[in-house]
């Protein structure tokens, strides 16, 4: 399986979960907060990649590159971008007083 095949994957389940809860949060926060994420990884991975201290089999990319960075790495990105906001929504919600 290639990391293209695998990501699609992971972020198309995701986004199933998530998509429900996100769209009642405030979407300019998420936005900010996933183009912030997006630059970052977009610096940081095309260091740790171009330096060589990550390196990945050519036949398990697209090819698709953002400077030395396959694109596939921003895959984690987009998920975090989903699953965090989510996840602090769901575990924040108060239960119910018991009497």
């Amino acid at each position: 399986m290639t990391y293209v095949l695998l990501s699609v994957a992971v972020l198309a389940l995701l986004a199933a979960v998530t998509l429900p809860t996100l769209r009642r949060l405030p979407h300019r926060p998420l936005l900010i907060t996933g183009l912030v994420l997006i630059l970052l990884t977009a610096i940081f991975d095309n260091l740790i990649v171009g330096l060589g201290i990550v390196a990945y089999d050519e036949s398990l990319i697209s090819g698709v590159r953002v400077g030395t960075a396959p694109v596939e790495d921003f895959a984690y990105t987009l998920g975090a971008v989903m699953l965090v906001p989510a996840l602090w929504t769901w575990l924040s919600r108060k239960e119910p007083a018991r009497s």
